[in-house]
């Protein structure tokens, strides 16, 4: 009995760190067997072999070599029975196409035997399962060929024997009497009407064009990286089948996460795929080796083991720490230059798995909710809590799911101080992608002039379309207010919000400022005032809520504009002093009298009500809160600042986000709120809005219960219910009620003698006629017909040429109310720093002694006895 030296090479040993020539040693009959197997040959003109797998056998006898060592090698592979398996041999230097040949009989084997010298020590066989689809399985070679071409490659061949060497002649009456061979394998691929010799004969070109009939159509990949020549090396064949999903008995597809063979490209990909393998199979790994050219991976887990006994014959199970998991993954490179691969892979654990797992970071736990923190930011704490745990199965503390929450916000949102770092880059991508649009940024002085940063100070913006929007409005009213801005670069949105001819909101300007102080507000206005084309002298009005620092920057840059204060503030502050339900209504009482002695009665019936309310009242000049003494130049009687309240009420989610993720929430919000307006605008009907046609209609309902006389000339006396009594002049368009006079919208009043004028045969017109120009829907409609554009993903930004780099504002605490102390939950026990009297060792305040205090003290002599804290029971003290 011969023995056979071959072995099957371990898959994790490199193919190229395998030096053949120091293996065999010169021995020149022995030679290592490269098989493929597993897959099959594609039907195109350049043949490959696909979705196989390569092994190798090593110390391979040719003179012991013959196809049943073959088989066996098979069988080592994992295939059972050698029935419906072909084998091929790879002529060496050429492709599948060509150098194909049967391995079949000895024959052939003598066949391989002579390439064996010439090779690098390497011979390669593939296996065809199932019907051969290669036609050189019908061929045979010729004898004295193959003894020539031995002869010439011992002594030495020329470019002309080359020719020959490569010549394969057929032999059509193949002889196979030393072997018995089942025929069936080899003619199942040979149709039945056709003659076998016939078929052996077939040229090369009637073969290409049945293979081209079932060829699929080659679609081109061009997002393709690598060639395709490059797809053919055998090794990323290798690689492609050990990482193809195999399907189970049962049809369910298990892919493994690691794989002798296996390549990565950086560490980072390796680390990452670890950390999710860890979590997911609840294993404590750790890092071994980590260097440059080796990364080493073990498990640590608790190895239960079963030691003792009992009479009952059964064991105790304890844990053992000593004893080590079997699981271990050695990942390695030759050089810094080439790709990491998988060469020791052992997936078998022996440990029990466990609820502490290192890799379930806050950071492992940020990457995986981005979509849900994008979609959902102010999920709460508490119930992101309760979903990891039961996503995970881990030991999750709540600090934990507080970082990473915070952490999945920075990525979602930005870095607060990188977004800094852009702002400029920003500035100029929304500026020509909206034109006219207004932004300027300011900085703090830096006495160092060649310093390369700037602290950030201010950002004010005002979007072009806005901007001809709000001068198509033809209403000269806007408020001012401020915003408090969270995070860790605190400071204050400010904004300017007009008024559409629908009695609606339309935002015009915001800025970012580091507070409410005069310089902001005046540095705010000025823009304000370049872009809307007003100057000291314009008759403009203006509403805000008392800010400090708004006074006097109004009074410093519009000293003509008239300036309202919102009611609602200057009760909040009258409330400070003078509280109650019936003084707030007295109060909003004075401020809707539109007429100066309905103001005046309103007065003397507050004054009888609190007369300290109504000196405080009278302190703030009425032509700020009243609208008896409005001027009536903005069309509005507006009394409060609720279109900036409303505004803001919007952005309480930017608040809190860094500064370009802030500003661009504003701005979204502003072309999606004015897209909103244009549908509602597509369906209105008639000359006016929708807000102002209800108004008039109402106007119109209650214009009908009142009485007129006429004087002949353009006044009428309007007389309603108790002697309510009002003169209308239709010709200067005034009624002392002097709601239409602030308004610009027909009262009541104006609407009946608009009537009585007409029942005595002049034409007036409808009151809508009469209605300010702002109201008009064809103004509302050209306020809308100015569009914000979008803009380009932070890639796209053109890069600002300014030689200086943006850094973020210095953290200052803001000014304000404090904050609201956390209320206690009701299982949260009490926790209490106070310790009781009688343990306190304090020192006096007079007499500077300690185990008294100063009431306690009785003068310089010390401390009283018999008293808490006194040096009698400052023994008892425990030391704290």
């Amino acid at each position: 009995m011969v023995l056979s030296l071959w072995k099957l090479r371990s898959r994790g040993e490199e193919t190229s760190n395998v030096d053949l020539k120091k293996l065999y040693n010169g021995m020149r009959n022995f030679f290592s067997l490269q098989i493929h197997h597993g897959g099959m040959f594609t039907k195109s003109r350049s043949r490959r072999y696909v979705d196989g797998t390569v092994d190798y056998f090593d110390y391979v006898d040719i003179d012991l070599f013959s196809v049943h060592e073959l088989d066996a090698m098979v069988k080592e592979l994992g295939y059972v029975e050698r029935q419906g398996l072909n084998y091929h041999f790879l002529i060496p230097e050429l492709d599948l196409d060509f150098g194909l040949l049967p391995l079949v009989i000895d024959g052939d084997v003598h066949a391989l035997s002579t390439y064996v010298p010439t090779t690098s020590g390497v011979i390669s066989v593939y296996i065809e399962h199932g019907q051969t689809s290669v036609t050189s399985y019908f061929q045979t070679i010729d004898e004295e060929l193959l003894g020539k071409h031995s002869d010439v490659i011992s002594d030495g061949s020329s470019e002309e024997d080359s020719e020959d060497d490569q010549r394969i002649v057929f032999d059509e009456e193949p002889m196979i009497d030393d072997v018995h061979v089942n025929m069936i394998n080899f003619t199942s691929v040979v149709d039945e009407d056709i003659d076998l010799g016939y078929f052996a004969h077939a040229t090369n070109d009637m073969q290409v064009h049945e293979d081209s009939e079932n060829e699929p159509l080659e679609v081109l990949d061009n997002d393709l990286f690598e060639s395709i020549a490059s797809e053919q090396e055998p090794r990323k064949k290798m690689l492609k089948s050990i990482l193809k999903p195999i399907a189970c008995s049962s049809g369910e597809v298990h892919k493994k996460d690691f794989m002798v063979g296996q390549t990565f490209k950086e560490k980072s990909q390796f680390r990452e795929l670890v950390d999710k393998y860890s979590v997911k199979e609840r294993r404590d790994l750790h890092y071994v080796k980590n260097d440059k050219r080796r990364l080493r991976v073990k498990c640590r887990g608790v190895v239960p083991e079963l030691t003792g006994g009992c009479n009952k014959g059964k064991g105790n199970l304890v844990l053992s720490k000593e004893r080590s998991c079997h699981w271990v993954l050695l990942l390695s490179r030759s050089n810094e230059k080439e790709d990491w691969c998988v060469k020791t892979y052992q997936d078998s654990h022996t440990c029990l798995q466990t609820r502490s797992v290192r890799a379930c970071s806050s950071q492992f736990l940020a990457t995986n909710i981005l979509q849900q923190i994008e979609s959902n930011p102010n999920i709460p704490a508490h119930a992101l809590h309760e979903e990891l745990q039961k996503k995970y199965s881990l030991a999750i503390s709540k600090m934990k799911v507080f970082r990473t929450k915070a952490l999945a916000k920075k990525y979602v949102f930005g870095d607060y101080e990188k977004q800094y770092g852009l702002l400029r880059d920003y500035a100029m991508e929304l500026k020509s992608k909206n034109p006219g649009t207004t932004i300027k940024i300011d900085v703090h002085s830096e006495p160092n002039m060649y310093s390369e940063t700037r602290i950030f100070k201010r950002i004010y913006v005002c979007l072009g379309a806005l901007k001809e929007g709000f001068k198509a409005g033809l209403r000269d009213f806007i408020g001012l207010d401020g915003a408090f801005l969270k995070g860790p670069f605190p400071g204050q949105i400010l904004s300017a919000v007009g008024i559409d001819s629908n009695n609606g909101i339309y935002p015009v300007a915001y800025a970012i400022v580091e507070a409410e102080t005069l310089n902001s507000w005046t540095w705010f206005l000025e823009l304000l005032g370049d872009d809307l084309d007003l100057n000291a002298l314009s008759n403009f009005t203006f509403i805000t809520d008392r800010q400090k620092g708004i006074l006097p920057a109004i009074a410093k840059v519009f000293p003509v504009a008239e300036h309202r204060f919102c009611l609602r503030h200057v009760f909040e502050n009258m409330k400070l002093g003078h509280k109650g339900d019936e003084l707030r209504e007295a109060v909003w009482k004075v401020g809707k009298a539109t007429s100066i002695p309905g103001f005046d009665r309103g007065m003397e019936e507050l004054a009888k009500l609190n007369q300290d309310a109504q000196v405080w009242l009278s302190k703030v000049p009425a032509k700020h809160w009243a609208r008896s003494h409005f001027s009536g130049r903005a069309a509005t009687d507006s009394l409060t600042n609720n279109l900036c309240e409303v505004f803001n009420s919007k952005l309480d989610n930017a608040r809190d986000k860094p500064i370009i993720t802030c500003l661009e929430f504003i701005r979204e919000y502003l072309m999606k709120r004015i897209v909103s307006v244009q549908k509602v605008l597509g369906k209105c009907t008639g000359s006016l809005t929708p807000t102002v046609k209800a108004i008039i209609e109402a106007n119109k309902k209650d214009a009908s219960q009142l009485m007129c006389i006429f004087n002949g000339a353009d006044k009428y006396q309007v007389t309603g219910q108790w002697m309510d009594q009002y003169v209308v002049n239709l010709k200067d368009r005034t009624c002392t009620y002097r709601n239409w006079d602030i308004t610009g919208i027909p009262c009541k009043h104006a609407i009946a003698a608009m009537y009585d004028k007409m029942q005595n045969g002049s034409d007036c017109g409808d009151p809508e006629d009469w209605v300010h120009k702002c109201y008009w829907l064809s103004t509302w409609n050209a306020m809308y017909q100015y569009i914000i554009d979008p803009i380009n993903g932070k890639n796209m930004w053109p890069r600002s040429s300014c030689p200086t780099t943006l850094l973020p504002p210095k953290h200052h605490k803001q000014v304000g109310r404090p904050k609201k102390k956390r209320k206690r939950a009701v299982d949260e026990p009490r926790q209490s720093t106070r310790l009781s009297r009688k343990y306190l060792t304090v020192t006096c305040s007079k007499c500077h002694n300690k185990g008294h205090n100063g009431r306690t003290c009785k003068g310089q002599g010390g401390p009283s006895e018999g008293k808490k804290g006194s040096a009698k029971n400052k023994e008892k003290a425990p030391a704290i």
